[in-house]
């Protein structure tokens, strides 16, 4: 048998490759297996709404959090005088309204006397008229009884205007009162933006903030590694796609665990990707391991993790390799 191959290398290297490529060819039918697979979970990154310095962080690297707890407070005293002020400044407008609405009171008063002496006074006129064609009353009285009628409705137009100015007022007093209303549930919101807590439970990463530092809006403080949803990411060879479908077994080992088998769920499998990393759109880019010759495309593929996220801790990025039974 020696002989044969030493007589026939070339014909048993060819043979060889062929019988390896064959049962490559005959397992693809059956099973896809790629080893570029990481862990991978949602990691939440915790910016402030509001700027100020960092007054206490309750935790410390690889803290496990719950949904809710603090995860750093941004000094609240200046948050909190903004509050008292808008407060104050509500209760002053909401004053201003009482007094505006007290002077249409007045207003609305002195416009019913102001009607009463008008009515009064062309009364007296006409009277005066009908005296001063008889004689009975002199041209004095006559004129004096007209300049009271003018002067009457001189002061009820006067009166209407301030009555009028009045409600105007009140209708400026109370969109202040709403504006004011405004800034103060802003000073509110703001001052509750000032405790910044975890929106899911996981564990902390390592910090980059510390203890009086300066937290500006919108710059990360902390990050989650979230406990919520640890799934395995994988790109699996573009030859495999018409065979795999969601709901199908999976077997994998993580890099935490190089030996162990587990047992999970495939639970999507990308549409699409981008061909390249400049294309904008959202579609995923996977890219090739060299760029000299034509490799298949890789598609990703997220695989539930079954039971383990519940038994162990994990690590988000460690290695990952995956067998997908069709």
């Amino acid at each position: 048998m020696l002989s044969f191959v030493e007589r026939h290398v070339v014909a048993c290297l060819i043979g060889a490759i062929a019988a390896v490529f064959l049962v490559y060819e005959i397992s693809v039918g059956f099973f896809a297996y790629t080893g570029d697979a990481f862990v991978e979970t949602d990691v939440i990154f915790l910016a402030p709404e509001v700027s100020g310095p960092i007054a206490a962080l309750p935790v410390i690297d690889d803290t496990v959090v719950r949904a809710g707890d603090t995860v750093a407070q941004i000094e609240p005293q200046p948050f909190e005088i903004a509050v008292a002020s808008a407060e104050a400044e509500v209760a002053l407008t909401t004053e201003r309204i009482r007094l505006a609405e007290a002077a249409i009171a007045e207003a609305t008063a002195t416009v019913a006397a102001a009607q009463a002496s008008l009515k009064d006074a062309l009364t007296e006129r006409a009277r005066a008229e009908a005296l001063v064609q008889s004689g009975g009353v002199s041209a004095a009285a006559w004129d004096q009884a007209r300049r009271d009628a003018r002067v009457a409705a001189a002061d009820l137009r006067k009166a209407e205007a301030l009555a009028s100015v009045s409600e105007t007022l009140v209708a400026v007093r109370r969109a202040e009162r709403v504006a004011a209303g405004q800034a103060l549930d802003k000073a509110t919101y703001d001052l509750s933006r000032t405790r910044l807590v975890a929106p899911v439970s996981g564990r902390v990463a390592p910090l980059v903030a510390h203890t009086g530092d300066y937290a500006t809006t919108g710059k990360t403080v902390a990050a989650i590694v979230s406990d919520e949803n640890w799934y395995i990411k994988a790109a699996l060879n573009e030859r495999h796609l018409a065979r795999v479908r969601p709901g199908q077994t999976v077997l994998f080992t993580i890099g935490s665990e190089p030996w162990r088998l587990h047992v999970g769920t495939l639970r999507a499998v990308a549409p699409g990707i981008a061909r390249n990393d400049a294309d904008p759109r959202a579609l995923p880019y996977v890219p090739l391991d060299v760029d000299w010759i034509r490799v298949p495309r890789r598609f990703p593929v997220i695989i539930d993790m079954g039971p383990l996220p519940a038994e162990r801790p994990l690590y988000r990025g460690a290695d990952a390799r995956v067998l997908i039974w069709f």
